[in-house]
């Protein structure tokens, strides 16, 4: 199967949005790597728990995952033995904090590496049933753009795209968006700059993504704010302590606006 009929096979599996009664999730991804979008998803994801909501925190890499790593979390059972029918999906998550659970993926695992596009999207299909027992889904969309695509056509209910104040990330950023809305046209999208270190710099570098997307897309993303360079966050990475860091206002400030918009999708975060 040709990569165009591999697309329009998955377009053709690809389920509705989420309709009201089922939980949609919020896909992170970012086009570049090393811009803290793992990071940034767990810290989201602990942010939205401490709000007494029940959330899953899906490593969305299906075979290159890191956030167990991140959190120094053992998976209960690879992804293949679900393949395999030997467990349920709601074999897999794993307690990670209060009202915090970890969907892990697997890394380098032959089996899933033969998986074609097609199959993915499959799988995804199986594991995203878990969505509806939680209040919210957090999706580490993982590298690149062909993950993220796959985890945000399937139900999704927006797309948050994590950028740092450099031209490589930001063009990075827009060519995620682009792909995304091409094959998601109606996901909303929203930005969020990690690592700046100034007041104006995150809304600087949203301002030119939003031109992009606004004159040659005819989209509209909005702006989630901005997560200043924090050492002490890359420290916490770098020892799989994440679990133990302060979760920063800022983030906090995220995950107070998504749960505002899940109360009220009319509600647009300021800048």
């Amino acid at each position: 199967m040709d990569q165009a009929a591999a697309l329009r096979a998955m377009r053709d599996l690809r389920p509705a949005p989420p309709a009201s009664d089922e939980r949609g999730a919020v896909v992170i991804g970012s086009g570049k790597g090393g811009v803290g979008k793992s990071t940034l998803s767990v810290l989201l994801a602990r942010a939205l728990a401490q709000r007494s909501r029940r959330v899953l925190l899906v490593d969305g890499a299906q075979n290159q995952g890191n956030l167990h790593v991140l959190l120094g979390l053992r998976p209960a059972a690879p992804l293949t033995a679900l393949l395999d029918r030997e467990i349920e999906p709601a074999a897999l998550p794993v307690a990670a904090g209060p009202g915090l659970w970890l969907l892990p993926a697997e890394s380098g695992n032959p089996e899933l590496h033969a998986l074609g596009r097609v199959d993915r999207a499959r799988l995804h299909c199986r594991l995203s049933a878990l969505f509806d027992g939680f209040d919210e889904v957090v999706v580490d969309g993982g590298p690149g753009i062909d993950s993220v695509v796959r985890n945000a056509s399937i139900r999704a209910e927006r797309l948050l795209v994590v950028t740092v104040p450099e031209p490589a990330a930001l063009s990075d950023a827009y060519a995620l968006i682009k792909i995304v809305h091409l094959h998601a046209p109606g996901l909303p999208v929203s930005v969020l700059v990690n690592r700046t270190r100034g007041a104006d710099e995150g809304a600087a570098c949203f301002e030119r993504l939003e031109l992009a997307a606004r004159r040659f897309l005819a989209l509209a993303p909005d702006f989630l704010g901005s997560v200043a360079e924090d050492e002490s966050l890359r420290a916490a990475a770098l020892h799989s302590r994440l679990l133990e860091a302060e979760v920063p206002a800022s983030v906090d400030a995220v995950a107070a606006s998504l749960v505002a918009r899940r109360a009220d999708p009319a509600e647009v975060p300021s800048r």
